[in-house]
């Protein structure tokens, strides 16, 4: 038999880092057949011609994860009418419903929804699913699961238990609107608690160097630099520390399949429905709270096993009932 051919759609190519870590949960799970990325990212959102004559080679589209189902922004890269032309399936999508909504947006989306080659859906959270059965009405039930990264065999890392360590993820973000006092007192509490400062630039390629530049406004001599520029370094250098805090979800979500504490130094949906499934609001802060520093005790309760085995068995999951979908319909 033939190998199925893949096409994937996502933000993938620019090096965000849980992006990049969905492409390994595809080749993982997908691992019998072609799987290849569509989309040419040198010229998002714009497709190249090769993208488009790709489409019509392929027996089935994936598209996801990550924040896609934008409520305000049509998602053009991600909801293509070209990929209606083949056999589509949702898979981890997310939806960021702080950014608020537009009734055109939404309709435009329940559009591509609604068609009859859209034929699973998958959101990453119990929010984002409810949200897309009542506004967008599709014509196939709706499911979640957790993100689907919670599925990955991670590096195995050895922590040295005379040397703490305390990551810190930060991300370019809009210039001089960062609280890095409440960053620094968060790490200086740190210090005082006997951790070492490690501040993981978490992100390769285009993200990496954005991260870089948003990094030059924190002067900050107590840390050790970590900047790897490759994915599974990153993963390692995570899996190394003891507690992290991170602007960026996958640094918490891969944190939290490891059993470290993680602390949010963001209040979008997705940290607060990943943190509310697992029951440690505790550790839901924002760099711009002057309590964010409180967030860290003494003695950081680790995530149990019971908690990361069952985000493990939901994703794994999901994600295999995904691939048996598609592979019946192209069978």
């Amino acid at each position: 038999m033939a190998r199925r051919k893949i096409g994937l759609v996502g933000y993938f190519g620019y090096g965000n880092y849980g992006d990049e870590l969905f492409l390994d949960v595809y080749r993982k799970y997908f691992h019998d057949c072609d799987v290849c990325v569509i989309q040419d990212s040198l010229k998002h959102p714009i497709y190249s011609p090769a993208a488009y004559e790709k489409i019509d080679t392929l027996d089935a589209i994936i598209i996801g994860g990550g924040d896609l189902v934008l409520p305000k922004y049509f998602g053009a890269t991600y909801f293509d009418d070209a990929f209606l032309r083949k056999p589509v399936y949702l898979y981890g999508v997310g939806v960021p419903l702080w950014t608020g909504e537009d009734p055109a947006v939404v309709e435009r989306t329940a559009k591509f929804i609604q068609h009859p080659n859209v034929k699973h859906i998958n959101a990453r959270d119990r929010e984002s699913a409810e949200w897309i059965e009542k506004k967008l009405k599709p014509r196939v039930p709706v499911e979640y699961s957790v993100d689907m990264v919670f599925t990955l065999d991670l590096p195995r890392v050895t922590r040295d238990p005379k040397k703490k360590k305390f990551g810190v993820i930060m991300r370019k973000l809009t210039p001089g609107e960062t609280r890095w006092d409440n960053v620094t007192a968060l790490c200086e509490r740190a210090r005082g608690f006997g951790y070492e400062i490690r501040n993981i630039v978490l992100g390769t390629g285009k993200i990496r160097d954005d991260d870089l530049v948003g990094l030059k406004e924190w002067n900050y001599s107590h840390s050790t630099f970590v900047d790897p520029n490759d994915l599974d370094e990153l993963t390692k250098e995570i899996g190394a520390c003891d507690v992290i805090a991170s602007t960026k979800f996958h640094g918490c979500v891969i944190a939290t399949a490891y059993g470290i504490p993680a602390i949010t130094m963001t209040t979008t949906d997705k940290f607060i429905n990943l943190y509310r499934l697992i029951e440690r609001r505790d550790l839901i802060s924002h760099y711009i709270h002057d309590d964010l520093v409180e967030r860290l005790p003494k003695y950081p309760a680790p995530i149990p096993h019971t908690t990361r085995d069952a985000l493990r068995s939901n994703a794994t999951s999901a994600i295999k009932r995904l691939r048996h979908m598609v592979l019946d319909e192209v069978a």
